[in-house]
């Protein structure tokens, strides 16, 4: 991405990330790599949704940054990144972690480039129908554990 002009931002939000994080940035020691580390929720958020694109192994990073509508890339360890990929229309840009081919992830990372404006309308579409499913969840135990109360016994005086 460098090589590319392309600005690259590392984010942390575990002390483990920290020595990976240091050892990138000496790696590669171009000021166009820089690291954030994103304490809360918000941080998290916020840095995701300012993103161009996302690359994210983290499920919460990635959880973050398709709620935000950023187009991404998942480096999946689990059955649950996969599926929430496949979930929001990104199936196809899901590699399993332990097996990264660098070459179709750049190719990949181009090619959401390119399609942004319409992944993010997709992203957006997808997030209103998880909100929608969302809220008749709850309304739905709202109504298993809170039943109207109309026909409650009333104080006698």
């Amino acid at each position: 991405m460098v090589e590319d002009g392309r600005p690259v931002r590392l984010l942390t939000g575990d002390k483990c990330d920290a020595p990976v994080v240091a050892a990138i940035l000496d790696a590669v020691d171009s000021p166009l790599v820089t690291a954030a580390e994103a304490a809360s929720l918000a941080d998290l958020m916020k840095e995701t949704a300012a993103a161009g694109t996302v690359v994210a192994t983290r499920y919460h990073n990635l959880v973050c940054a398709l709620k935000a509508g950023t187009p991404t890339l998942a480096l999946s360890y689990a059955a649950k990144s996969d599926a929430l990929m496949a979930g929001m229309g990104l199936g196809a840009y899901c590699h399993p972690a332990r097996e990264v081919d660098a070459d179709r992830l750049l190719e990949q990372f181009r090619e959401l480039e390119k399609r942004s404006a319409e992944l993010r309308r997709t992203l957006a579409e997808r997030n209103q129908v998880a909100a929608r499913r969302l809220q008749h969840q709850f309304t739905a135990l709202t109504t298993a554990l809170f039943p109207a109360t109309a026909h409650a016994p009333r104080e006698t005086p």
